[in-house]
């Protein structure tokens, strides 16, 4: 796992250079079983939901084409790291499809799914959830 290019804790807004791109995650809710089962979306045993809230602003003078949370991950304590599932939760909407102009935000939720018995450590984004570029790290 590359090293993070930048860490900070929720709310912090963290700059990713190489794209220029500022995001912030802004909340983590573990576990929202209740959000999942509020929208008739069943959980499977030995695991629970989270959401977690983000923004996105593009600081560069190109469009941002990437979906804002497709490097969006959860990391366990043993390393783990967790990726995005496919509910949507319509009281805690998706980010919009489409590209992100330049001075633009844009807010969502991503939808996770994890063993029970996972304990998280941190959320981390990268441009295209690769592990071979510069992370950004929210420490939860």
């Amino acid at each position: 796992m590359p090293e993070p290019s930048e860490r900070g804790r929720l709310g912090d807004w963290l700059e990713h250079a190489g794209v220029f791109v500022a995001v912030r995650v802004l909340w983590v809710r573990d576990p929202a079983d209740d959000l999942f089962a509020a929208e008739g979306i069943g959980v499977p045993a030995g695991h629970r939901s989270l959401v977690v809230a983000s923004e996105l602003t593009n600081v560069a003078e190109e469009d941002f084409l990437a979906p804002a949370d497709r490097g969006l991950v959860l990391v366990d304590s043993d390393g783990d790291r967790h990726g995005r599932a496919t509910a949507t939760l319509t009281a805690h909407p998706r980010f919009r499809h489409g590209p992100v102009g330049s001075g633009e935000s844009v807010s969502g939720h991503t939808y996770f799914v994890v063993p029970r018995t996972a304990t998280l450590r941190q959320v981390e984004w990268t441009v295209a959830g690769s592990d071979d570029e510069p992370v950004l790290t929210w420490l939860l």
